[in-house]
């Protein structure tokens, strides 16, 4: 009787030692005196997370394929730099969702924050070169962007939708203490900022025909704050390693 009564014992402890092999060292919980409450609190805004960058991943192919037409059609900097930023955005939409799919206890992993931060420095870094040497080469060749209506109104309607989005990325990332999320947040307001940048040039164009490298000289300087950041990204993410001591 006695090995009988210790058999489904055994065969329970060996389910669960199965079990906490079945996921990735990675999918370790950071914090595993969680109570109930809080985990169920954490997988919610795990979920809103994916949900929120899904619909930044839309949100972005769409205007990054607007702002790419006329951007070949206005010749301005700050057009290809919102349709680059839109794609760079769209990217990291998609290194977030990559960053809490799966497994809830995802949710804590050293080892995706890093590998998303990392991946987020690089795009930041690789974007902003970009832009600037097209709008040094706008600036050196001064070539006037054109004046179009429908880009005024793409424009306005893109930067609220964007800083909605990336207020709404910051307030998650705040609550779950995510650096990927900030710096998604972070993108998503830039993105909103260069549709500013095309907004202000061509008023400005408009009432003093003498100040036409607004456009491409405001996109150069937005860009190297996002390789300044894509740079410090790397680098403090390098220092700390993919494992936090604290994890150890």
């Amino acid at each position: 009787m006695g090995q009988l009564t210790n058999a489904p014992k055994c065969a329970t402890n060996a389910n669960a030692f199965d079990i906490a092999n079945s996921f990735e060292k990675e999918d370790i919980p950071l914090k595993l005196n969680d109570s109930l409450a809080d985990r169920k609190r954490n997988e919610h805004l795990r979920l809103y997370v994916i949900a929120l960058c899904i619909a930044s991943v839309i949100l972005s192919l769409v205007l990054c394929i607007l702002a790419f037409i006329f951007a070949s059609l206005r010749h301005s900097p700050a057009t290809f730099a919102f349709a680059a930023d839109c794609v760079l955005d769209l990217l990291s939409s998609f290194i977030v969702i990559w960053r809490y799919f799966g497994s809830p206890y995802r949710l804590g992993s050293y080892s995706r924050e890093y590998k998303a931060c990392i991946s987020l420095g690089v795009l930041f870094m690789v974007a902003g070169v970009g832009v600037i040497i097209e709008g040094i080469y706008f600036l050196f060749v001064k070539d006037i962007p054109k004046w179009y209506t429908v880009l005024i109104i793409l424009a306005a309607v893109g930067s609220i939708v964007c800083f909605i989005v990336g207020f709404a990325k910051y307030v998650l990332g705040k609550k779950l203490n995510s650096q990927a999320l900030y710096l998604d947040a972070f993108n998503s307001i830039l993105s909103g900022l260069f549709a500013l940048v095309i907004i202000i040039s061509d008023v400005v164009y408009l009432k003093n025909k003498s100040i036409w490298y607004l456009d491409p000289l405001l996109s150069v300087v937005l860009s190297v704050g996002m390789l300044a950041l894509g740079f410090r990204t790397i680098i403090m993410h390098c220092r700390h390693g993919e494992y936090d001591p604290a994890d150890t």
